[in-house]
């Protein structure tokens, strides 16, 4: 991976900083082990070669290093064979909350983490070996990527210990962490029939999101997700 400046990794430990509540109180404990699991802690930008001898360990997965925002027929291909893409660049420091494409952070923090766990990392593998036969019929590939954002970028769950943020997207993000908990947006149940038509926009807070019963049922969806295709 390229090599990052202080001032880069600076970023990476004010942004890591910022989200400690968030580790602490409002994330969902898979994403708190992966953290631990694959040694992603604050003190700078991990290196990637690093993380990936513990994950492939573990699941087989690995990161791998990217310019941008892969377009999803060549995302759902990477899911398929087990990696994940990590932006090569960390936002901007003068505006912590946002970033043009997936960076380093979002990316290396906010979603690796959960590949730590077999059954997320299985499921992952499986939608994209899905998303990927169906690549060439642009609308299906739209209702693969509409699940994706909402039950892996953006979902709620919910656990003995009240409800917590289970996407990658959400927990990159100090903003929409606090705002995913508050009684601000509309949460609705996880339910594929209305995700799946579910349009998104990337450039703006998620005001509804879905909330699964538990973990397991976003891992069982794929088969029924797959028969109600359009």
């Amino acid at each position: 991976m390229k090599t990052f400046s202080q001032a880069e990794h600076e970023t990476w430990r004010r942004l890591h900083a910022r989200l400690a509540e968030c580790r602490a109180t409002m994330a969902h404990p898979l994403f708190v082990r992966g953290l631990d699991l694959l040694g992603i802690d604050g003190e700078q930008i991990p290196e990637l070669d690093h993380v990936n001898a513990r994950l492939e360990a573990l699941t087989g997965w690995r990161g791998v290093e990217v310019r941008g925002l892969e377009d999803g027929r060549s995302f759902f291909s990477l899911l398929a064979r087990r990696r994940f893409p990590i932006g090569n660049f960390i936002r901007d420091a003068r505006d912590l909350s946002y970033t043009p494409a997936p960076d380093v952070f979002h990316d290396l923090y906010g979603h690796l983490p959960f590949f730590a766990d077999g059954d997320y990392a299985a499921f992952c593998q499986r939608f994209g070996t899905l998303a990927t036969h169906h690549a060439t019929t642009p609308a299906r590939l739209v209702q693969f990527e509409r699940l994706f954002w909402f039950g892996v970028e953006f979902p709620l769950v919910e656990t003995s210990a009240g409800r917590r943020i289970f996407g990658g997207g959400i927990l990159s993000s100090l903003s929409e962490s606090a705002y995913s908990l508050s009684p601000e947006p509309e949460v609705l149940p996880f339910d594929i029939e209305q995700i799946r038509r579910q349009d998104y926009r990337i450039d703006e807070i998620q005001r509804r999101l879905f909330v699964l019963d538990e973990p397991i049922s976003l891992y069982r969806c794929l088969d029924a997700f797959v028969s109600a295709l359009a």
